[in-house]
């Protein structure tokens, strides 16, 4: 007997022996550590190849989330999410601030927008 929909359709109702038969080699099914072994090394796989394709947008654990928990089908949905910009940094101490900062929170220094997105320093603030 093997576990599986067509066992279960020929079992006979008043053999209680066979019912604790199938379900003994349902239960040796599912607790096999082979199968424990090959679902963790693919939840693994697809967790790294959506820290992959994370890295080149910018998103590693949100892609590497996805990946792991979804599988390709995780992967599909990280390839079709934006791309994420990085936060713009104080030209003077490297550090992260936010876009509309006038100030950097960290060292003081006054920032102003840059053509590109980020912030830099004017040309009066680096002499």
């Amino acid at each position: 007997m093997a576990c599986d929909l067509s066992a279960l359709s020929n079992l006979d109702p008043t053999d209680p022996d066979a019912t604790q038969r199938l379900l003994d080699q349902c239960t040796a099914a599912l607790t096999d550590p082979s199968l424990w072994i090959w679902a963790i090394v693919f939840t693994v796989v697809c967790a790294a190849v959506g820290a992959l394709i994370g890295k080149y947008k910018n998103a590693v654990a949100r892609d590497a989330l996805l990946g792991a928990a979804l599988g390709p089908i995780g992967w599909l949905i990280s390839l079709s999410l934006p791309v994420r910009k990085p936060a713009p940094m104080c030209p003077l101490c490297a550090k992260p601030v936010d876009a509309g900062d006038k100030h950097c929170r960290h060292c003081g220094a006054a920032l102003s927008p840059s053509p590109v997105g980020g912030v830099s320093r004017s040309f009066r603030e680096m002499r």
